[in-house]
């Protein structure tokens, strides 16, 4: 297969509805942008969803708020995110990330190596 750069209009790729909210991948294994390399995607959180808690045992996570607000917690600590900011969950660190409030969170999701699977959490 030729490799060539891919342009993807976010605006343009409807939403996937999932347990937590809905999602859309825009670049991974599953997209026109392929990659087995890494997962980026926009996920909104519905108001008042818990996450349960959960690892990825070999992948890396990135959250970061696009607008509304979240809780990331890991372990005992429990803090808030608000849009700019930035959650880094390395590979092997329980974790969960929920919405609590009543308005939804939208965040850009990266994780290092993709899912093998289409709509983990």
């Amino acid at each position: 297969m030729e490799r060539k750069r891919i342009v993807v209009k976010a605006e343009e790729l409807p939403f996937t509805k999932v347990e937590w909210g809905q999602t859309k991948e825009l670049v991974g294994r599953f997209c026109e942008a392929q990659s087995d390399n890494v997962l980026f995607k926009i996920t909104e959180y519905l108001p008042h969803f818990q996450h349960s808690t959960h690892v990825h045992p070999e992948q890396e996570e990135i959250i970061y708020v696009l607008s509304g607000k979240a809780v990331t917690e890991s372990g005992d600590e429990r803090l808030d995110l608000y849009p700019g900011m930035l959650c880094h969950v390395p590979a092997g660190v329980v974790h969960a990330t929920y919405n609590p409030y009543d308005e939804p969170c939208r965040c850009v999701i990266v994780k290092c190596p993709p899912d093998k699977d289409r709509f983990k959490s």
